[in-house]
């Protein structure tokens, strides 16, 4: 039953892409590049939910969901405003939470699921996850949010290492040396840089350090580190022996936290 449920959201999720596609069938480079994000950020999710956890199978549905539809705005993002950054046009987990609702995309799914997708989707991009979200939502929501970063971190190392060529990963930021120690400081003390205080690049990659602090899930611990995604990202900045340490406490954290639940 679920994977009937889960295939009809597919199949609806794709027909509403393919709206967006030109007389010859093919999505402008942003487009596809959301489109390859999502399909990444799915089989992540499966990736997280075959490492144990105990989760059941309307669990397993939720968590597919919401990687399926946390960023189904994007595309009209793209077409209105031709770009991807929020400030500029709009909350893409809000819009996507409210594109669920609008396109019926999830009205064949019991309400008890229908409403943590949307919860969770909308939430999927903040900077914490709310205090008043309902407790229920909170292991989706943290599901999501923990693909999505992973995804954005291989991405990000894909696309400095030359091997992507989409220029809106770098947030429209200069690419100028160094960085202040405001971010780094910041990140040592275990919190999430904001994007809107970061002033170049490399304060970028930087800040994603922070994101080992965010993430949830044991096995989302045992993806980053058995790829060292975070020692990729270290390799993409200056030398400092002051960021090699900064390494080091990662991966130590990424170590202790591989086997939590």
């Amino acid at each position: 039953m679920y994977e009937n449920i889960f295939l009809r959201a597919f199949q609806a999720f794709h027909a509403y892409v393919d709206t967006f596609r030109d007389a010859s069938g093919k999505l402008e480079y942003a487009m596809q590049a959301k489109l390859g994000h999502t399909e990444e950020v799915c089989r992540i999710t499966d990736l997280i939910m075959a490492d144990g956890g105990g989760f059941r199978d309307e669990d397993r549905l939720t968590f597919r969901l919401c990687a399926l539809f946390h960023d189904v705005s994007r595309f009209e993002q793209i077409l209105r405003f031709h770009t991807f950054l929020d400030a500029a046009s709009f909350d893409h987990g809000n819009r996507s939470a409210e594109l669920i609702v609008e396109k019926h995309f999830l009205d064949d799914v019991s309400e008890k699921i229908r409403s943590c997708v949307i919860n969770a989707v909308r939430v999927h991009n903040k900077f914490a996850i709310p205090a008043d979200l309902p407790p229920a939502h909170i292991p989706a929501a943290k599901m999501v949010r923990d693909a999505d970063k992973l995804a954005i971190l291989r991405l990000v190392i894909r696309f400095f290492q030359g091997h992507e060529n989409d220029p809106s990963i770098r947030l429209d930021l200069p690419d100028t040396p160094s960085f202040s120690d405001s971010v780094l400081e910041t990140v040592k003390a275990r919190q999430c840089v904001r994007y809107t205080d970061l002033k170049n690049v490399n304060e970028f990659k930087l800040a994603l350090f922070a994101w080992v602090n965010d993430l949830n899930y044991g096995a989302s611990f045992a993806l980053a580190s058995r790829e060292d995604l975070f020692g990729q990202v270290r390799a993409l900045l200056p030398e400092d022996p002051r960021l090699d340490e900064l390494l080091r406490e990662t991966r130590s954290t990424l170590s202790a936290r591989s086997s939590a639940p």
